[in-house]
C-alpha cells in the first residue's frame, strides 16, 4: 500500500461520490450510504486542508511544532523517510485548526459556505462516531441535500489549488478482478509467437539472428 496525502484524500472523495450516487438510485437502504458519505467527506476535507498546509510549510500540519522539530531532527539523524517512523505518536492539527492556520498563516480564504456545511457535517459525524443519530424524514432529506452541496463545494474549492482534482477523483478506485488480471493476453501471445517464427525463418535462410 502506498497512499500519499493526496491519494488518501482523493480516495475518500471518490468514496463520497459513490455513496451519493447510491443514495440517488435507492428507494430503501440509503442510511448506511449516508453514514459512509459523511465519514468519507469529513476525512477527505481534513486531509485536503492539511495538504494545503503541507504545501506551504510541512510543520504547519502538526499540533506541537516543538515536538515536530525534535522528531524532524531525529528523522534526519537516522536517515528515515518519514517523520512518523521516529515519532508515530506525533499529533496533526484538527479540522478547525487546519482552517484557522490556512487563513491566518497562509492567506488562503476558505468560503463561509464550505466552512458552515462542513461544521454541520462534522457535528453529525461526531454523533455517528461516539453515540447515535436520530432524524425524521424531513431532517434526513435535508442532510442528504447538505451532503451533496458540501461535496460540490469541496471539489470546487480545492480544485483551485489542485488543478487535476476532478480527474483524479474520476480515475480513483480503479479495480480489476484476479481473473482479469491473470487472463492471458491472447493477442500479445500471438504476436510474440509470430515474431519467434519470423526470427526462426530468417535464421533458416542464413540471415543470422536479428
Amino acid at each position: 500500500m502506498n497512499f500519499s496525502l493526496l491519494d488518501n484524500a482523493v480516495d475518500s472523495l471518490k468514496s463520497t461520490y459513490e455513496s451519493l450516487y447510491e443514495i440517488k438510485e435507492l428507494a430503501v437502504g440509503v442510511e448506511h450510504h449516508a453514514k459512509d458519505a459523511i465519514l468519507s467527506l469529513n476525512h477527505a476535507n481534513e486531509l485536503l486542508f492539511k495538504l494545503l498546509l503541507h504545501k506551504n510549510k510541512e510543520y504547519l500540519i502538526f499540533s506541537d511544532i516543538n515536538n515536530y522539530m525534535k522528531a524532524k531532527r531525529k528523522m534526519l539523524k537516522e536517515e528515515k523517510d518519514s517523520i512518523f517512523e521516529v515519532a508515530p505518536g506525533l499529533q496533526t492539527v484538527s479540522f478547525s485548526e487546519a482552517v484557522r492556520r490556512l487563513e491566518l498563516l497562509c492567506d488562503i480564504s476558505v468560503p463561509d459556505s464550505l466552512k458552515k456545511s462542513l461544521m454541520y457535517l462534522n457535528k453529525i459525524r461526531n454523533q455517528i462516531m461516539h453515540f447515535e443519530v436520530k432524524m425524521n424524514r424531513g431532517e434526513f432529506q435535508a442532510l442528504i441535500e447538505k451532503l451533496q452541496s458540501s461535496y460540490e463545494l469541496t471539489v470546487e474549492f480545492f480544485s483551485t489549488y489542485i488543478g487535476e482534482l476532478e480527474e483524479l477523483v474520476a480515475e480513483a478506485r480503479f479495480e480489476m478482478t484476479v481473473d482479469d488480471y491473470f487472463e492471458p493476453d491472447v493477442e500479445a501471445m500471438a504476436e510474440d509467437l509470430y515474431l519467434d517464427w519470423l526470427e526462426g525463418s530468417y535464421e533458416d535462410l542464413g540471415e543470422g539472428k536479428w
